[in-house]
């Protein structure tokens, strides 16, 4: 025995925001390291709540992570004191 079809229209909820994002080429930083090909990148967007940004590095293994606002203070804390010894 068939059925007939019974049409449904699925409503689905999406949420649509616009978010900041910078990106930069490598080369310009990183004249002898990693960024040997023209297309390597760097882009950071930050997160639709505010709270923290992805980033996105493209080498030739591509890098992505995110951190938040207070995981980037200790980062940039730690990295200061690196670069003060």
């Amino acid at each position: 025995m068939k059925y007939p079809k019974k049409e449904v229209e699925k409503k689905y909820e999406v949420d649509q925001y616009q978010r900041d994002s910078l990106f930069a080429e490598l080369k310009q930083f990183c004249t002898f390291s990693i960024a040997k090909d023209n297309h390597d990148y760097i882009e950071v967007t930050e997160w639709a709540n505010g709270e923290g940004f992805d980033i996105d590095i493209e080498t030739s293994q591509r890098q992505r992570f995110q951190l938040s606002w207070g995981q980037y203070e200790a980062l940039k804390h730690l990295v200061n004191i690196i670069e003060n010894k």
